[in-house]
């Protein structure tokens, strides 16, 4: 996994491989936020180092799906070559600005989780950046996080908005690569797909019925009851013990007191949730 190091870039990874502690990297769309944390990832790790690597940007996903914050923690060199997650958990969309609460709710309960066993933590996070908006994600998220490094991505002042916001926090201010291009969104749908269609087809599918009285549905952080025609058969499933998403399902049919929907899973037997979301295959 060799990746051309940018001006900074070599600063930016003896600075956190002196200091350690957790570091979130925000920036714009297409700033190369995902290239610099697989580029600290494989140096820190090359270094003795356990790091612990949250995506959170449910859009783009680089270590796991669409719609999901995913985790790994990295230690050896063959952890570095099955780049994935191991913990995912399900958010329902692709636009972080219809979840604001409950990304930061979910970065922040893993970040705690993963502070424990690794030596360094770095966040990735969407492009969401501009406006009230961006602003309350990011900062919501520093705020519950409390990252000791800010890693700004930018290509002239358009995260100073933010980072005039942040006390306390070591900002590592780095230019935007002249080598990034811009992706189409015809490209970001493709990506997407091509994710969803890996997952589902590179293990069996199996067709499975769950009963209301069995589990909890759950939409948008809240409980309800089901009904018939609530949601298009298609809409993608997260399938949870507790907070953690075990895998994901794609719905089928929709009675008062059941649904049907198919998953690569090998049981639902621990599965006491099913999170729907807005994404519908």
């Amino acid at each position: 996994m060799e990746i051309i190091s940018e001006p900074g870039w070599e600063v930016l990874f003896n600075n956190l491989l002196q200091n350690k502690g957790t570091a979130m990297i925000i920036g714009a769309t297409d700033s190369g936020k995902s290239t610099l944390a697989k580029y600290l990832t494989v140096k820190l790790v090359s270094q003795n180092m356990n790091v612990c690597l949250i995506d959170s940007d449910v859009g783009q996903s680089s270590l796991g799906l669409p719609g999901t914050i995913c985790s790994k923690v990295f230690s050896t060199e063959s952890d570095l070559k099955a780049y994935s997650y191991e913990k995912m958990s399900f958010i329902g969309t692709i636009n972080p600005a219809k979840r604001i609460s409950l990304i930061i709710h979910t970065v922040a309960m893993i970040s705690d989780t993963c502070k424990r066993v690794s030596d360094i933590m770095l966040i990735d996070t969407s492009g969401l950046v501009a406006g009230e908006i961006g602003e309350r994600l990011k900062i919501g998220k520093i705020r519950d996080v409390k990252p000791e490094h800010i890693i700004a991505v930018q290509s002239q002042n358009e995260l100073e908005h933010i980072l005039s916001l942040i006390p306390n926090t070591r900002i590592h201010r780095i230019m935007v690569s002249q080598n990034i291009k811009a992706r189409p969104l015809a490209t970001r749908i493709q990506y997407r797909k091509k994710k969803y269609d890996n997952y589902f087809r590179e293990s069996a599918m199996d067709e499975f019925i769950l009963y209301s009285r069995d589990t909890t549905f759950v939409y948008n952080s809240r409980a309800f009851s089901m009904r018939e025609g609530m949601f298009k058969k298609g809409t993608l499933l997260g399938l949870n013990h507790d907070n953690d998403t075990m895998a994901l399902g794609i719905l089928g049919d929709i009675s008062d007191n059941s649904i049907t929907f198919s998953s690569p899973v090998n049981s639902i037997r621990q599965i006491d949730r099913i999170i729907f979301g807005d994404i519908t295959l």
